[in-house]
């Protein structure tokens, strides 16, 4: 688990990094649209630890460990890893505070909302309240559309026709429910900065997209309209995201400026930077994960035999047949270590007698683990039967 979030968070940071630091230039080459589907590679941070590297050989150990096995030896289990115990607990417990602030906000959002005044119009629930929310759109299975008290005196026939293509807009795209896995990758990383950040960017982002799909197809005139109404909408919007499910507000202050300068660029959405990205991601992962398990491989083999030791070692059972007759022997096994630092790859390079202790040796060994700071290593044991130690 350790492994998987390590590797994980640092292809998040390095995604973040780039898009972060690329944000002005994406937007101007690109538009809001296309900048706005390309955070949907954040995700794919969560795979790339996954991605199988290519196949490589990594070299053995020229000399096999010995490991003597005796009639009815207990196998060797260490304790549990204490320091990896306590970073998971601290890992958890961040994730549960995030996700339990988001949640009470979520229903301290919805007593309040149903308080209120509020109807039904087919399966669009719509809120009417005094507070500084709305307009916005939020909900994962049913579209809720909350609106100020004031929203006919506000906002004209046309302003509020905008308003409502804006939430529609939102809704349509999904922006609810891509809110909710933001969170989640958020909550996931809770430890590194860079998420929060890449939070609020890419939120801004989302409303900046909004925008370029309502006017996609409009007039200047509907353009000047536009800009009045998000002007008019600023005087009541927060100053900041929250982590409610509803969408960054329609008028909030910190990206209007960002927002009425984008108004001119209605640029369509080019579906290809971010499949030709992802599928880079796969590759460049699948590179480095070779590139790493190769080095490591080599690095390991470099290293003493003591070294690469098992911290979970079950003995294979003495088989009762060969005891009865007083048989000795030894099995040579050939196998690598993966990232979990599990055996895989288990195979028989050798056997005296041969078939005699060979299946108690596989089953026992595939059940060995190893620290994953070894994954890649290809090593060979040699597992040596005998009853009489002095026999040896």
């Amino acid at each position: 688990m350790i492994n998987w979030l390590w590797q994980a968070n640092i292809w998040l940071s390095i995604l973040s990094v780039l898009l972060l630091s690329l944000h002005p230039l994406l937007l101007k080459w690109y538009g809001a649209r296309t900048l706005y589907s390309l955070w949907l590679l954040l995700p794919v941070a969560l795979l790339l630890p996954l991605v199988p590297a290519l196949p490589a050989q990594s070299p053995a150990n020229l000399l096999p460990e010995f490991w003597l096995v005796l009639p009815d030896e207990p196998g060797f289990v260490p304790q549990a890893n204490a320091v990896t115990f306590v970073v998971l607990l601290l890992w958890a417990t961040g994730t549960l505070l995030v996700f339990g602030y988001a949640l009470l906000s979520q229903l301290r959002l919805q007593r309040q909302l149903n308080a209120g005044r509020h109807y039904r119009s087919g399966t669009l629930v719509c809120y009417r309240t005094d507070s500084a929310l709305g307009p916005a759109i939020f909900g994962l299975l049913t579209p809720q559309l909350i609106l100020p008290d004031n929203f006919l005196q506000r906002f004209d026939r046309q302003q509020r026709k905008l308003i409502l293509q804006h939430e529609r807009a939102h809704w349509q795209s999904a922006d609810p429910q891509c809110n909710l896995l933001a969170l989640i990758l958020v909550a996931l990383f809770w430890f590194n900065p860079l998420s929060w950040l890449a939070y609020r960017r890419y939120r801004a982002d989302q409303e900046l997209a909004c925008d370029a799909r309502v006017l996609q197809q409009q007039d200047n005139t509907t353009l000047v309209c536009y800009a009045r109404t998000l002007l008019a909408a600023m005087q009541s919007a927060p100053p900041t995201v929250n982590f409610n499910s509803i969408t960054q507000h329609y008028g909030a202050l910190a990206t209007m400026t960002e927002r009425l300068t984008q108004l001119k660029q209605r640029r369509p959405l080019l579906k290809y930077p971010a499949l030709s990205c992802a599928l880079a991601l796969l590759c460049a992962a699948s590179l480095l994960q070779t590139t790493v398990a190769v080095t490591e491989s080599q690095t390991t083999a470099a290293q003493t035999k003591t070294e690469i030791t098992p911290i979970v070692r079950i003995n294979p059972r003495y088989p009762v047949k060969a005891a009865a007759e007083g048989i000795n022997g030894w099995v040579q096994l050939s196998f690598n270590i993966d990232a979990q630092g599990k055996v895989e790859n288990l195979r028989v390079l050798d056997a005296n007698p041969r078939a005699v202790f060979n299946d108690e040796a596989l089953q026992a060994v595939a059940k060995w683990r190893y620290h994953p700071d070894h994954a890649g290593s290809n090593l060979t044991i040699q597992l040596a039967f005998e009853l009489d130690t002095d026999s040896r």
